[in-house]
């Protein structure tokens, strides 16, 4: 049992304070502390000081395409870089996902696996080998798997129904590229949803391109309370940060991926949407962070990290040298999230281990 004592802590993914420490068993956050009580019960527990430090939840990572490794040095490489920005959760596609689940990681990631079914290839062989291997990790609770569908319109009928059902019987999310469906006549995409209604097939669904699609498709969307996955590619278009900005907070919830670019523009986007708060127009840049710690746990084994940091959640998240690059005029003025950058990132705690970060 220790302590772990920042300057500042985001706790419950509600704000940020300051004077509270973390009692960490094992693996555990067994309880958050005020100093009073540190001096009074647990003076003699071992305690890990930073000084000038903000503590935030551990960050995911929810869609890395990693066709591009093709053996376990180059996966390695992809996924430590991650980790290495404060990403201790990632979930990655590949079209072989057998071969990627012989690849051997650091415990210190968590890691769920994304299949993709291709209507182009895709037969009811394929799935009944995808059920046997999800069949034959059942027993491990490390592995979590999730389905990625491409060219959903070109789907026999017959196949597209029992891929639904699998899903929703083994509560598998099923990923809908919204771009494939976006050129459609809107006669043709009003006949697509009424189908997918009528099959179960919305229930367990997250979207991408949701910003880039049409106003009917959208209309569609926001219908019922699905996930969305929000490239940091799309948001350099300022029409669709304000897109972003006017989403509806107890509705429409989103998880930021850099899909396939390979690359991590979180700490860009805090600071971006810091302007747009400084132009007064309303937004609570919080929600950035619950797109990256939160919003994404159900991508993860129920073992992994809730995404926020209270009592009885996992003991992972990320410390920030807030002094690195910030001056602060008052020694107790709080930080915002816009201080963050990959150079204040100090260390990355995943499952009550420690790894220091060399910027």
């Amino acid at each position: 049992m220790f302590i772990v004592s920042p300057k500042w802590v985001y706790l419950s993914n509600k704000k940020i304070e300051s004077n509270k420490s973390l009692l960490i068993d094992s693996s555990t956050i067994v309880d958050i502390l005020v100093d009073d009580k540190i001096e009074q019960i647990y003076q003699k527990i071992p305690r890990i000081h930073y000084q000038n430090h903000l503590m935030v939840p551990t960050f995911s990572e929810s869609y890395i395409d990693i066709n591009d490794c093709d053996n376990q040095m180059k996966y390695t490489r992809k996924i430590s870089n991650l980790f290495h920005k404060g990403v201790t959760r990632v979930q990655v596609v590949a079209s072989d996902y057998k071969k990627v689940l012989k690849y051997v990681l650091s415990n210190n990631i968590n890691i769920s696996n994304k299949i993709t079914l291709d209507s182009s290839k895709c037969t009811f062989n394929d799935i009944r080998e995808m059920i046997k291997t999800i069949d034959f990790y059942k027993s491990d609770t490390s592995k979590v798997f999730s389905i990625n569908l491409l060219n959903i319109t070109n789907f026999e009928k017959d196949l597209m129904i029992k891929i639904s059902s699998i899903c929703n019987e083994l509560n598998l999310s099923i990923d809908i590229h919204l771009n494939e469906i976006n050129n459609l006549p809107d006669n043709q995409i009003n006949k697509l949803f009424r189908y997918w209604e009528e099959i179960n097939l919305l229930n367990n669904c997250v979207v991408h391109d949701y910003l880039t699609s049409k106003k009917l498709i959208q209309k569609y969307i926001s219908k019922y309370k699905i996930l969305m996955l929000v490239k940091y590619s799309e948001l350099l278009d300022e029409e669709n940060i304000k897109s972003l900005l006017s989403l509806k907070p107890n509705r429409n919830k989103y998880v930021l991926i850099s899909d396939l670019e390979n690359t991590y523009k979180l700490y860009d986007l805090f600071k971006v949407v810091n302007l747009f708060i400084k132009k007064e127009i309303p937004f609570d840049d919080r929600k950035i962070l619950n797109s990256v710690t939160s919003n994404t746990s159900n991508f993860f084994a129920e073992t992994s990290s809730s995404g926020i940091i209270e009592k009885n959640s996992l003991a992972s998240f990320n410390i920030f040298d807030i002094n690195t690059k910030r001056l602060l005029c008052d020694d107790e003025n709080y930080p915002s999230l816009a201080d963050l950058d990959n150079e204040s990132l100090t260390a990355v705690w995943s499952s009550g281990e420690c790894v220091n970060i060399k910027t």
